[in-house]
This record gives structure tokens, C-alpha cells and sequence, in this order.
């Protein structure tokens, strides 16, 4: 279970209330306790916000959520046993990496805005009359890079913007894809040639 989360690359990375009682070691009746006794201490740092979570027995639990702020105030007030002291460090350390890897994203998003624009301006100049090339050529730098289209990931990772979904390492990948594929485009090659060449070697 990851430890750490986001919604969306400008959203605050979170934890969970049923996470820090799963690594801590305390009950999540504690941790829901400690968050409403202290709630106005924690919304210092921000909105202290929640999901509504349906149980098996048709009843509905609220999951409270925490930013690292919040989560750091909340975990001081547990008992340090070792098992709570180990989750600390190793809490602060998912916060650490999460905040680096959308670091990450979000320079290799706004990389991707770029090329996508020369790699639409080169679509456009080449098939100008085409009303689907772009989302053919786009759909096929995906495949290539990712082995995925992008309709797969939407329904995959439970998103509406796949470039978003995508970790650094993909997003570069797709980028590389795309550029490729200018390449091929500016050389004369049509899409049935430049797929071709592509998967040659997979």
C-alpha cells in the first residue's frame, strides 16, 4: 500500500487516516478521535478534507485526509512506540519522494506542451486537410512509447487527462516517441511507414 497520494499534479500530496493507523499501529477509532479533538490545530495548515467511503455493510465511513503539515502535527501526538517512530521517518520520507516525483512531472509536463506544440505543427503542415492525423500520430506515440493508448490509460488509472496520470519516466518516453515520429513526419514518411518502423524492432 503506498503511503502517500495526489489527485492531481497542483494538488497537495496526502495521507490517510487508515494509513497512519495501519503503519502506526494504532486503531483508526484513535486516529478519527485525535483528528476531531484537534481538528481546528490541524486546519492551521490547511482544509482538513475527507472522502465518504461505502462499507461492505451498506453503511458509509468518512476517511479523513491529511497534507504533510497536518499528517506531521497528528503522528506527534501518538505514544512513541517503536513502531510509530519507525512510520515517522518512513512517512517523512513518502512525503519527500512524492513531492520530488510531481516536481518531476511537472517539469517534464510542461517539456511535453513544447513538443506537443511541434509535433502538432508539424501534423498540421504535413496533413492539412486530415481531420484525424494528429490524434492518430498521437495515439501511436503512446502505443509505442507506453504500449498503451491513451484511452487505456483514462480507463487504467481513473483519470480524464492521461498526460497527467503519466510518472517522469513515461512522460520523457512519450516525448521522445513524439519526437521521433516529427522526424519520420518532415522526412516524408506516411503513418502506415512510420508505425512500421517503429515496432521494426519490438
Amino acid at each position: 500500500m503506498e503511503l502517500v497520494y495526489y489527485k492531481g499534479l497542483q494538488d497537495e500530496p496526502y495521507t490517510t487516516a487508515e494509513i497512519i493507523a495501519e503503519y502506526s499501529g494504532v486503531d483508526l477509532d484513535s486516529i478519527n478521535r485525535l483528528t476531531r479533538t484537534h481538528k481546528e490545530r490541524l486546519s492551521k495548515f490547511g482544509k482538513v478534507g475527507f472522502e465518504i467511503r461505502s462499507l461492505e455493510s451498506g453503511q458509509k465511513s468518512k476517511i479523513w485526509k491529511y497534507n504533510e503539515q497536518q499528517a506531521t502535527v497528528l503522528i506527534t501526538y501518538l505514544r512513541n512506540t517503536d513502531k510509530v517512530l519507525d512510520f515517522k521517518d518512513t512517512l517523512v520520507s513518502a512525503f519527500y519522494n512524492m513531492k520530488h516525483e510531481l516536481d518531476e512531472r511537472k517539469i517534464h509536463r510542461q517539456v511535453n506542451r513544447v513538443v506537443n506544440i511541434g509535433f502538432g505543427d508539424v501534423i498540421k503542415a504535413h496533413y492539412p486537410d486530415s481531420k484525424h492525423a494528429y490524434s492518430n500520430f498521437h495515439r501511436l506515440a503512446y502505443k509505442y512509447a507506453l504500449g498503451v493508448t491513451p484511452k487505456q490509460i483514462k480507463d487504467q488509472r481513473h483519470t480524464d487527462d492521461p498526460q497527467n496520470a503519466l510518472t517522469s519516466d513515461e512522460s520523457a518516453r512519450l516525448e521522445r516517441a513524439k519526437q521521433q515520429i516529427s522526424l519520420f513526419i518532415q522526412d516524408g514518411y506516411d503513418y502506415e511507414d512510420i508505425k512500421a518502423k517503429l515496432f521494426a524492432d519490438i
